[in-house]
């Protein structure tokens, strides 16, 4: 299928205030390269190992200022919008959506998640160091890379508490990232759960790709609602409503004594989540976060 590409210029500095005129006036799929961002998030302390990030990522994230979005091709773009970004530099292209698919490749490089666990893309070589556990991903058309706070949050605190011979319940499971490191780390069984069915597609592949197929059951299912696994511990990378949406039936899904990781959760609904754990029976215990997002450990009292 083609597409319109527009890819309009902001001036310095006005690259959030249009980008939230447009998601307000209802384009909210948007690509933005913000090099004041970018310039903040890889220099900051403390969080990612940068270490293999190419550099030619780096050059053009800080090349310049643009927001892009797509309309299929013969598709009109709305009045509002286009009286909006008029006043602006533009620029329009046709493409098509498996330029998409294979372009974004060439910047995505290996990275370490979490200490010594790194996320590798299936088409890069990698070599590895001592004590190094390298995981395989091949994103496809799922969501997820491994690269964002929440996924990255979320690898600390299943890391943390998740023990050799848990059994593991990864509900948003998306490219199956949080599955593969349980399987790294000694979980002896492990289940993986999404709505999206390219998700659960990918989380089998990449299942496949690292040699754990036998050991990671993946099926389609709405949060926990229906399940009748049962988990020593559960990792669930969604957003804060989700967060709050799978407490009203997760429990039944975790031993006394388990531990849930939730991450995902925006800094504004960090207090709600956690205040909701709590009323279904569950014990904070520890809180990570990152810029704007929040993990949070719970164990079942």
């Amino acid at each position: 299928m083609k597409y319109i590409e527009y890819t309009i210029y902001p001036p310095a500095g006005k690259v959030s205030e249009v980008s939230d005129m447009l998601t307000a006036l209802g384009q909210e799929e948007l690509i933005i390269n913000d090099p004041d961002e970018a310039e903040a998030f890889f220099s900051k302390d403390g969080g990612y190992k940068w270490n293999y990030v190419d550099q030619r990522m780096l050059e053009a994230l800080r090349s310049g200022a643009y927001i892009k979005f797509y309309l299929p091709e013969g598709e009109k773009l709305s009045d509002e919008i286009f009286s909006y970004v008029k006043d602006f530099d533009y620029s329009l292209a046709l493409t098509d959506d498996e330029d998409w698919l294979h372009k974004w490749e060439e910047y995505y490089v290996p990275f370490y998640i979490a200490d010594s666990i790194v996320i590798k893309p299936v088409w890069r070589d990698y070599e590895a160091k001592a004590g190094d556990i390298v995981i395989e991903i091949d994103p496809g058309l799922a969501f997820g890379t491994g690269s964002s706070p929440t996924t990255y949050l979320a690898t600390r605190l299943l890391k943390k508490y998740m023990k050799a011979g848990d059994r593991l319940l990864d509900i948003g499971c998306g490219t199956g990232i949080q599955s593969l490191v349980g399987a790294k780390l000694g979980a002896s069984d492990i289940l993986a759960v999404d709505l999206d069915p390219e998700a659960v597609r990918s989380t089998a592949a990449n299942a496949g790709l690292n040699g754990e197929e036998s050991l990671i059951s993946v099926r389609k299912n709405d949060l926990a609602n229906g399940l009748d696994y049962v988990a020593d511990t559960i990792v669930a990378n969604l957003t804060g409503p989700l967060v709050l949406e799978l407490c009203k039936d997760v429990r039944k899904n975790i031993k006394k004594g388990g531990i849930l990781v939730a991450s995902g959760i925006i800094d504004d609904m960090e207090d709600a989540c956690k205040e909701k754990l709590e009323s279904i029976g569950f014990r904070c215990i520890e809180i990570l976060r990152d810029d704007c997002w929040s993990a949070i450990a719970a164990v079942k009292e």
